[in-house]
């Protein structure tokens, strides 16, 4: 059962998580699904809807950085056609995902497992993404645009962390990594309240009650504002990858042993 209380620790873990490349959403699903007996269809969307209050917490504390980037054509240009590619992509992904995550057979164990295998593969593709990089965010060119909108796009899933693949590829692609980890951040902002429109318009979300979203939403911001600069240094300090595959084993073993 869903009250005040349990919106506000899921916005809660939401804001803290946002920042590590661990995928909040995979993260807040596995608790919801496993810890608060939600079913799990209302948990995947609302674990990807309270991402707008991390989004307002980027633009709340990088206001700058988004004015410089709109002035800035080519970088503008980069941050908009990756937008859009991502748009694009994700829509028919979001139908796919209702479609198979209302099907009976996802169970707490199921989804914990499903959720396990794409953090693992998260974790092997950060662990590629060791490599110098020296571009900067106005050098990207439109295959550099296109890629990330479509990486980006595949964050939908639980389990996939945005922030994660997107500094994954870009630093793949030989950007600076100081200016990957920003721009990242920049680009959650316009998804992120596309996102929570959709599913409150279309999802599981308006089940529970504009209230209690709003709730969740208000303290993913809160939560994401204050812990946001700390995380970041702390991220850029910290091997995410060994992080993603070890708990992505966890969540892969367990399961597979209940069920043995």
């Amino acid at each position: 059962m869903l009250d005040w209380s349990t919106a506000a620790f899921i916005g809660m873990l939401q804001g803290i998580l946002e920042w590590f490349p661990v995928s909040s959403s995979g993260q807040t699903t596995i608790v919801m699904v496993d810890f608060l007996a939600i079913d799990v269809g209302l948990a995947i969307t609302l674990g990807l809807a309270v991402h707008i209050g991390t989004g307002l917490a980027v633009i709340a504390r990088y206001p700058r950085q988004l004015l410089e980037m709109r002035k800035n054509k080519t970088s503008s240009r980069f941050y908009w056609t990756t937008t859009a590619t991502s748009l694009a992509v994700a829509l028919p992904l979001v139908f796919i995902l209702e479609e198979t995550f209302e099907n009976e057979v996802w169970t707490g164990l199921s989804i914990t497992l499903f959720i396990g295998i794409v953090l693992v593969i998260t974790g092997l593709i950060l662990r590629g993404a060791r490599t110098k990089a020296f571009r900067p965010i106005s050098g990207g060119a439109l295959p550099d645009h296109v890629l990330l909108g479509v990486v980006q796009a595949f964050a939908v899933l639980p389990g996939v962390s945005r922030s994660g693949m997107t500094v994954g590829t870009l630093l793949i692609r030989g950007f600076e990594k100081r200016q990957a980890l920003v721009f990242s951040f920049l680009l959650a902002v316009p998804v992120s309240i596309a996102a929570s429109a959709y599913f409150l318009v279309f999802g599981e979300v308006a089940s529970i009650g504009l209230g209690l979203f709003f709730i969740a939403a208000f303290f993913a911001f809160v939560f994401g504002y204050l812990t946001m600069g700390g995380l970041v240094r702390l991220a850029r300090d910290i091997d995410f990858s060994k992080f993603c595959i070890f708990f992505g084993g966890l969540a892969v073993i367990i399961p597979i042993l209940l069920w043995i």
